[in-house]
């Protein structure tokens, strides 16, 4: 397929308050956007047929789209220090996750 440009812009919705603490609503991103400018003599149909392959094939937007274990390694001075911050988002996914794929 040809492609004379490809220009991709993603823009990432979230409520800063959560960022500085200063409300109690989360720190992370509520809605990520994206548009992909190209430049193609291609038929529509078939620069569609990519895009679909590219949103089934593609590592990133597959893995935003459903919750996945964070999980922190602290090695401070060499030693490596207890971290418990990721477990507590792992059970909360897998609870996710759970109640997702019971319905």
């Amino acid at each position: 397929m040809r492609i004379d440009k490809a220009e991709l812009t993603v823009k990432g919705e979230f409520d800063q308050r959560g960022k500085f603490g200063l409300a109690d609503v989360p720190s992370a991103c509520r809605r990520f956007t994206y548009e992909l400018d190209l430049q193609s003599p291609e038929k529509e149909e078939r620069v569609v047929e990519l895009l679909e392959f590219m949103e089934r094939s593609c590592y990133a937007t597959n893995t935003l789209r459903q919750p996945v274990e964070v999980v922190p390694h602290l090695l401070l001075n060499g030693r490596k220090v207890a971290v418990t911050i990721g477990s507590m988002n792992a059970d909360n996914n897998a609870e996710r996750t759970s109640a997702r794929h019971n319905r």
